[in-house]
């Protein structure tokens, strides 16, 4: 299985947000254990730096586990035509929109993210970290 993982969930990880942090974790353990290739934008690597300085949190730290996620997924390139065309796509987020782009052009499976409703007009399947263990552990 391909799985794109939307910038919300790379958040989660690097920055530890307690809430969501288990749900993170489980996700990228199963891309480090080879089990599904997760894939992960450019663009949420950048958007996950800046949100890092933005909220203190230690550059290094933040790098550091950027740096060891990089080992393990593939980030995959924002394409320049992409941002120009989703500029007119009518989707409501346009960071998302940017994000479904990718995901459709690298023949993802699904779209792991916390926030379905922004991917209403996917035509990839959308999926909770919780929706995605189920796939998981129907394989």
């Amino acid at each position: 299985m391909r799985a794109y993982i939307d910038t919300n969930i790379l958040v989660d990880l690097v920055l530890a947000r307690q809430e969501f942090l288990p749900d993170a974790q489980r996700v990228f353990a199963l891309g480090y254990a080879d089990e599904v290739r997760l894939m992960v934008s450019a663009l949420s690597f950048v958007n996950t730096i800046y949100l890092g300085k933005k909220y203190k949190y230690p550059s290094e730290e933040v790098l550091d586990k950027l740096r060891m996620i990089a080992d393990f997924v593939d980030v995959v390139d924002l394409r320049g035509q992409n941002v120009i065309d989703m500029l007119d796509s009518g989707w409501k987020d346009y960071e998302d929109a940017t994000q479904h782009r990718s995901a459709e052009e690298e023949h993802a499976d699904c779209i792991v993210t916390r926030n379905k409703k922004d991917y209403k007009a996917s035509t990839i399947d959308v999926l909770t970290p919780a929706e995605f263990f189920c796939r998981m552990d129907a394989k």
